[in-house]
């Protein structure tokens, strides 16, 4: 039978993933989701490419992968059979037949992230916000914004082991706003190295609490050999919101 290539749309709590790529011994989205649609396709080797990784921990609203099936199974049917297959942390919000050429991550023209701060602990949501542990001024965090705007080298705000060779990302914008009891951090790119919102925005933060200043952030973004380090923002507070 001739195979067709499908888009999925995929929303997961990151709480008990070891990130997105398959591993032998850990749980992961990929994972779960490869395992599930073997249970339906049991005679054919599947691999879901993803529009990129996110790390363990990190939740997703709208990730985007891609996988060739047998074309046996209306996309609706498909989508229904895949969720009956997984556990109640993952869940594909639709299937859907593409065109050949369509490739998760390729195709992708941008990627957007939202990280949830909250002002004061709240067991309802401490799996799904960093809290806040210091009294912060937002106009200084939202005074960096401007300055990361267009293409910059992110090697500073990056994992040290990073595998990839090129650090240049374009960030086409980003902002804070305060929404009652948290503050929320939204930022849209072309691409986003391994740790790098969770970087930005735990430096971010160090500016707002009045640690760093801010052109101690400039000097770091310049990749500048400083005292000031960047300061990693907890992995639960983060959600990859949207692929473009």
């Amino acid at each position: 039978m001739d195979k067709k290539k499908y888009k999925f749309t995929i929303q997961y709590d990151g709480l008990s993933f070891h990130g997105w790529q398959r591993q032998k011994s850990k749980r992961t989205i990929q994972g779960d989701i490869e395992r599930a649609l073997k249970t339906l396709f049991p005679r054919e080797n599947i691999s879901l490419i993803a529009s990129g990784r996110t790390d363990s921990g990190v939740h997703s609203l709208g990730q985007i992968a891609h996988a060739e099936l047998p074309g046996s199974m209306a996309s609706d049917k498909l989508c229904k059979a895949i969720n009956g297959n997984l556990k109640r942390d993952v869940h594909v919000l639709s299937v859907k037949e593409v065109d050949k050429n369509f490739h998760a991550r390729y195709s992708a023209k941008s990627r957007e992230y939202e990280y949830h701060l909250a002002k004061y602990f709240s067991p309802l949501t401490r799996y799904y916000v960093a809290q806040l542990k210091w009294k912060i001024d937002l106009d200084k965090m939202n005074a960096i914004c401007p300055l990361l705007l267009g293409q910059h080298d992110f090697t500073s705000f990056c994992k040290t082991t990073a595998e990839v060779e090129n650090k240049i990302c374009t960030i086409f914008n980003l902002n804070w706003v305060e929404k009652e009891e948290k503050y929320i951090f939204n930022i849209r790119a072309n691409r986003f190295l391994q740790h790098m919102v969770r970087y930005i925005v735990g430096t971010m933060i160090e500016v707002g609490r009045d640690r760093y200043t801010l052109q101690d952030f400039i000097n770091i973004l310049n990749n500048e050999k400083i005292d000031k380090a960047v300061v990693k923002a907890p992995a639960k507070g983060l959600f990859l919101k949207k692929i473009y």
